[in-house]
């Protein structure tokens, strides 16, 4: 049974009132009045379940966002023994993507391990490993039944790479908005607060996708840039067209740890939208680690 977005995100952690909280609250949506784009933020304490948002419940386009529900749906059939991390798979002509980041890498006839392709997607946001394990799992309808089943609402998947480069040719502000593959800022908190608890993967494959995500190279000027150089943050990026997006889970000196999903659409440029999603995670970080 699917559990209604606002429900999932109060079931979190009873959150307690904190004034700190609703400062933060003040500078996001003075942030949002500041640029020209659209944003969606949504900011969970994990420990304590204090949380701030601005639509929060709105639908954003994910772009490469989607690759964490994808390896979700795939370690979920490792888990379950229908797919083997050793597996490997041939690369054909026709399953490259050349807007894939290793697009060189992948000469038809190459064999390679579920293991390394689920790495390379997250970690490198590649497109040919991502339309291959979608393939392997049987396809977007299967990681949307994969989150159904788990109870995950707000989150909707229903293009690989391959479709979604097709729509945005069909209706370019209507992909943007995120009517396919869409998702709301507090269905992404959900979603990786799950993860980080141990919900939603058994303990080894929960491992693998935190720490992929905690090598991630693509974000280095988003949420990243918004915390102190060394700071623990486990994230995955999407951009596509005018959306710039950047979700993660942040672990403050105090061992605790923030959940942050920025979703930006549209304003000057990309590094404009970067800007935004690094100014967000600093208000989040001072926020949460100012003196009482």
């Amino acid at each position: 049974m699917r559990i209604p977005l606002f429900l999932a995100v109060a079931l979190l952690v009873p959150a307690p009132a904190d004034s700190r909280l609703g400062d933060l609250q003040r500078q996001i949506e003075a942030i949002a009045a500041d640029t020209k784009a659209t944003i969606g933020v949504s900011i969970v304490h994990l420990d304590s379940g204090r949380r701030a948002a601005v639509r929060g419940e709105e639908r954003f386009q994910m772009a490469s966002v989607f690759k964490v529900p994808v390896a979700i749906a795939v370690l979920r059939a490792v888990d379950a023994g229908t797919l083997k991390l050793e597996t490997e798979v041939e690369i054909r002509k026709k399953d490259r993507r050349t807007f894939g980041p290793l697009d060189d890498a992948w000469k038809p006839g190459l064999e390679v391990s579920v293991a390394r392709m689920l790495d390379v997607m997250l970690v490198d946001s590649d497109n040919t490993a991502t339309d291959k394990l979608i393939a392997l799992v049987g396809g977007p309808a299967s990681v949307q039944k994969t989150l159904d089943a788990l109870g995950v609402p707000g989150i909707s998947i229903s293009l690989d790479e391959e479709g979604m480069a097709a729509a945005m040719r069909q209706d370019l502000a209507a992909f943007e908005a995120g009517a396919w593959n869409g998702a709301a800022p507090d269905a992404m908190t959900v979603l990786l607060a799950r993860l980080h608890r141990g919900e939603l993967l058994s303990k080894a494959g929960t491992e693998r996708l935190l720490d992929a995500m905690r090598r991630c190279r693509t974000g280095d000027k988003r949420l990243r840039a918004g915390v102190p150089a060394g700071t623990e943050v486990l994230d995955k990026t999407g951009t596509v067209g005018s959306c710039a997006n950047d979700v993660g889970i942040v672990t403050l000196p105090d061992g605790n740890h923030l959940v942050i999903a920025v979703f930006v659409r549209g304003g000057r440029d990309n590094a404009a939208r970067e800007a935004v999603i690094a100014r967000v995670a600093r208000a989040a970080w001072e926020a949460f680690t100012a003196a009482d």
